[in-house]
């Protein structure tokens, strides 16, 4: 089937497979039918199906597995990449105590330096034996470990090890026990102690707050919302609440007791927009889902906007508001782009980047038009144009516009 338009640009509003495809993935539908992991056990050369038991057959739309000893411990642990979210999953091998491997890092010296390309014997006394290669490359865009991991029973006794490097002679190696080593080519054996990357616990519930975003990219929105006239210049929280909701009761009765300072307030009712303005309620829909490349998602109550003077998003509350973290997050409205940045995320680091990153509005423009709102379209567009107008995609963006109008009223 042809792609259409590779979803680079706006594309043609009559045939953009690419273009729904990711509109589809955005909304929270599977890339691929929503495929579990499976995994099998190799008995006696038949393999049984034991996915449900080792709890890796998780719905995530799989794309590869990389196997390495990560904690050192001598077992093999998993990472998981996805096309979904979570994009990486790591398992953690936590094998009874008592269990035997042996591991050996090969360095090539005649041939490639990681031995890409060299097969290792294991041979037992009673034992069939077991063979592992050095490979690079062990699925889409994964990579395993290059050292290679033999599993060894209780009563297992090692022959010897047979190295068949890449372009030389066979070498064979006696006398292993079990452990790590690290073997050069004609060279013998040594013990490897490799470094153990840090495994660290799980982070606490008060640690990260996933219900409260500040933005390093503030989007554009101010035809997305009504703002009350006298907010005009003023930082804007904007809340939408619903009859059903507790937590939406509870912070209201709090607001009106103890308004947050600095900050205007305005509260819309879901279930009255959604009788009188349901194309504001699907505005603010897109505009809570725009930042996170998301669409379409079940929208949590209370749900937040703080938006400065200038019509920008700048945090996105699900959820009941921390007074402190509000207060926090008002003062912090006037930050440079570097300092919002690193405000933005819930735990400090190192950027490996260049600048800060920066709000696209074209794109939430396309969302627009993904959404079917032309009229809301066109008024983002006009509102921005001037912005809009540096984007090289822009010209695309304006043809794919009158393209749906044009279907609409020919």
């Amino acid at each position: 089937m042809p792609l259409g338009d590779s979803g680079t640009s706006s594309g043609s509003a009559s045939s953009d497979p690419a273009r729904e495809l990711t509109n589809a993935v955005q909304r929270g539908e599977s890339f691929s039918g929503n495929e579990r992991h499976v995994v099998y056990q190799n008995i006696a050369g038949k393999f049984r199906d034991v996915s449900g038991i080792t709890g890796l057959d998780l719905p995530d739309d799989g794309r590869a597995a990389a196997f390495t000893d990560w904690d050192g411990d001598g077992d093999l642990d998993l990472w998981v990449s996805n096309r979904g979210a979570p994009a990486v999953r790591f398992f953690q091998n936590d094998n009874p105590s008592g269990r035997r491997s042996l591991t050996i890092k090969l360095v090539g010296a005649t041939c490639n330096r990681d031995a890409v390309g060299a097969r290792a014997v294991l041979h037992f006394e009673k034992e069939p034996s077991q063979t592992r290669s050095v490979t690079a490359g062990s699925g889409f865009l994964a990579q395993s470990s290059k050292t290679l991991h033999f599993g060894l029973s209780n009563g297992s006794t090692i022959k010897n090890l047979v190295i068949h490097w890449p372009g030389g002679k066979a070498q064979t190696i006696t006398g292993l026990a079990p452990g790590k080593y690290r073997i050069g080519q004609g060279a013998p054996p040594q013990e490897n102690r490799p470094q153990t990357p840090a495994i660290l616990p799980p982070p606490s519930p008060t640690a990260i707050t996933p219900k409260r975003t500040f933005f390093a990219a503030r989007p554009p929105i101010a035809t997305l919302f009504s703002r009350p006239t006298e907010t005009t210049r003023r930082p804007l929280l904007l809340t939408l609440t619903s009859d059903t909701c507790a937590d939406c009761t509870a912070q209201l009765t709090a607001w009106r007791t103890n308004p947050p300072a600095g900050v205007a307030l305005k509260t819309l009712s879901i279930e009255t927009l959604k009788r009188d303005d349901p194309e504001r309620l699907r505005l603010l829909q897109i505009a809570a889902d725009h930042p996170f490349d998301i669409k379409g998602r079940p929208m949590q109550t209370p749900l937040s906007f703080l938006i400065d003077a200038n019509d920008l998003l700048c945090a996105l509350y699900r959820g009941p508001i921390d007074p402190a973290t509000l207060t926090r997050d008002i003062a912090n409205l006037s930050l440079d782009a570097d300092r919002r940045r690193a405000t933005s995320l819930p735990f400090p680091g190192h950027w490996t980047g260049g600048s800060p990153p920066i709000a696209r509005p074209l794109s939430l423009a396309e969302d627009l038009l993904d959404a079917g709102l032309l009229n809301a379209a066109e008024r983002y567009i006009e509102h921005y144009r001037e912005e809009l107008e540096h984007d090289e995609i822009f010209p695309a963006l304006l043809g794919r516009l009158r393209e749906l109008k044009a279907k609409i009223d020919p």
